[in-house]
Parts: structure tokens; sequence; C-alpha cells
């Protein structure tokens, strides 16, 4: 086959390709997460020489997690499709599982983007455990790779997922970042002329309930009242009563005249904490441009804080991921600590 036979399959298999990568150009960036683990099984005797550091090659166990993490930095250069990330951590452990005679590595990776670390993480644990198999192969042939997984992820839309046979000593599954709201006492509330009526679905409030839930809050309930200012100030006085810490609403932020929410709370609020509101829009204007439109804010009513999102789906998804940082240290603050100390 000559040059130009050759240049014209390249331009007819380009025509017909389906391949592109993602565009993520409207996304915001939110912190994103994920975890990855394998494992090796191999001989007693070969475990023993990896376990005392002793292979031929040298230390299997230090030379993986070098090799993971390098490979992690490098997925965009293996996976065509995958966006080149700026990573901010990544980790690659191995933990030596004596009675199976094996190595479980975990790799766990870190950045800040519009879209996710799960394919990095995967690669990071895959490339250790390839390494581990190239220092032990041959000392032992008969060598296992299995469960290659991802454990957990988190950011975007869909917030946080963890497999449903992730280990219990997962280091992201169970540390303390999706655990934020342990032991806050919480509560949505759904303001809604068409929900309150049967008339609409309520889609916002149970995206609120889920990530509260996620983050080890201890949540009352779901409620929905009309667009109605009595109303509105009936069930938020009722939950600050209740002791309710953190109170989220969704809906009644936007330009319309039903749109209510934040005049109901300004008018029985102790204070308004307007940069909540304006960090709302400027990190939701980076997916679209008319989240300015938005009325989004927060308060305080007496030890009680209040955050007022939209309606939207996507707005409360979107904006409880960029919240999820502040909202511990804004309701530390709300109990009387100060900005100097740190939050648990």
């Amino acid at each position: 086959m000559d040059r130009r036979e050759t240049s014209q399959l390249w331009a007819a298999s380009e025509s017909h390709s389906n391949f592109h990568m993602v565009d993520v150009t409207a996304k915001a960036p939110t912190r994103r997460r994920a975890e990855a683990t394998g494992t090796i099984r191999m001989s007693p005797a070969a475990f023993a020489l990896v376990r005392d550091r002793k292979l031929p090659k040298g230390d299997a166990l230090v030379l993986a997690e070098i090799a993971g993490i390098s490979a992690a930095k490098q997925t965009p250069n293996l996976l065509p499709l995958c966006h080149p990330l700026p990573l901010e951590e990544v980790s690659v452990h191995c933990d030596l599982d004596e009675p199976h005679a094996a190595v479980r590595v975990s790799c766990q990776v870190a950045t800040t983007a519009k879209t996710g670390v799960e394919m990095e993480a995967l690669v990071g644990a895959s490339v250790a455990l390839l390494c581990l198999y190239d220092l032990i192969k041959m000392v032992e042939p008969a060598l296992v790779l299995e469960q290659v997984r991802l454990n957990y992820k988190e950011g975007g839309k869909h917030g946080v997922w963890k497999h449903p046979e992730a280990r219990p000593d997962s280091v992201f599954v169970h540390s303390d970042r999706p655990q934020r709201l342990i032991g806050v006492k919480c509560a949505v509330v759904t303001m809604s002329d068409r929900v309150s009526e049967g008339r609409s679905e309520d889609r916002s409030g149970p995206l609120a309930l889920e990530w509260l839930k996620d983050n080890a809050a201890l949540v009352s309930g779901c409620h929905v009242v009309p667009d109605d200012k009595n109303r509105i100030q009936s069930v938020i006085r009722d939950l600050v009563q209740q002791g309710i810490q953190l109170i989220i609403t969704t809906g009644g932020t936007g330009m319309g005249p039903r749109d209510i929410t934040i005049d109901a709370i300004q008018a029985i609020a102790t204070k308004e904490m307007r940069g909540i509101g304006e960090f709302l829009r400027q990190s939701g204007s980076l997916r679209k441009p008319s989240a300015w439109l938005s009325n989004s804010s927060s308060f305080v009513l007496d030890k009680t804080l209040i955050i007022a999102l939209p309606g939207n789906s996507n707005a409360v998804t979107e904006g409880l991921a960029a919240l999820s940082d502040l909202i511990p240290h804004a309701l530390h603050i709300v109990n009387g600590g100060n900005h100097g100390e740190a939050v648990r």
C-alpha cells in the first residue's frame, strides 16, 4: 500500500469516526476525588519474599507505589479520550494480606476540575499491580490479578458514589470529608406552588436531602410549602424552634412574581450572609451564565443557618458541592466559634 492509499484510508476512517472527548466547557469545576483498588495473589513463599523485601529485583512495595503514582499522572497519554487534569493529590498504598498471600493496592486521586478522576485512580492501581507482577514473576509465575475496581468517587452533579462492596478500611469511603455534618440536625424545605398542589414532582428537595445524608447529617425530613410568605416564615420558625441547625431551601429564588423565598426569610432572619449567595452565583455562572439572575442567599435565624438555593436540580447539586467546605465552617461560626479554629 503506497502513501496515497494510506492517506485515503486515514481520511475515510476520520470521516466515519465517532470518537470525541466529552465537551465540559459549560461545567463548573468542583472538588473531585476517586479511589480504585485491586489485588495480586501469589504463593506463600513468594509472599514471604515480598513481605521481607527480599525479591531479587528489590523492594516491590515501594517501587509499585512509585509506579502507580507516575502512571496516574500519565492517564491522558494512555487513554486518548481522557481529559488532561492538574492532579492535586495522588497516593498509592500497598497493604499486605498474609492469610491470603496477597497484596492489596489502593490508589487515591484528587483534583478540582470539570470532570472526574476515576480513570486516573484505576490506572494508578492497575499499573501498581503490574509493577508488583513484574518484580515477583521471576520467583513465582503463577500470579493472579483480581478485583480491580472503582471504590469511591466524589464531585460533580452526582455527588458521592460508593461501590456496594467497598471495604470498611477504604481510605476515601470512610474519610472525614464526606462526613462533615455528623450529628448536625438538618431539614430541607421546598418552596413551590406546583409541587405543593401535586401538579409537579419535587426533584430538588430530595437531592438536597440525599446530600445531607451522604454527609452524615441528622435529617428531620423534606417539607414542601407553597410560594406564600406567611407559610414559608411559619415553617422556618417551627424548624428553628425544633432545634434544627441547618435548613436548606430550594425554589423561589428567581425573578418571577411568585419567587418570594428570599423576601420571606429576609424579613425574619437575624442577619443575611450575602457572601454565600455571591459565591453560588459566581461558581454557577461558570456552567451557566443565567446563574447571575438567581437571588440565592444565606441567612442566620437565632443559631440556625439557612441556605436558600434555586429550585433547579443541577443548581442544587452543584451549589451544595461548591459549599461543602464552607457549610461546616459557617455552622461553627454561627455557634460561637472563630475563624482561626479548625473544623473537623
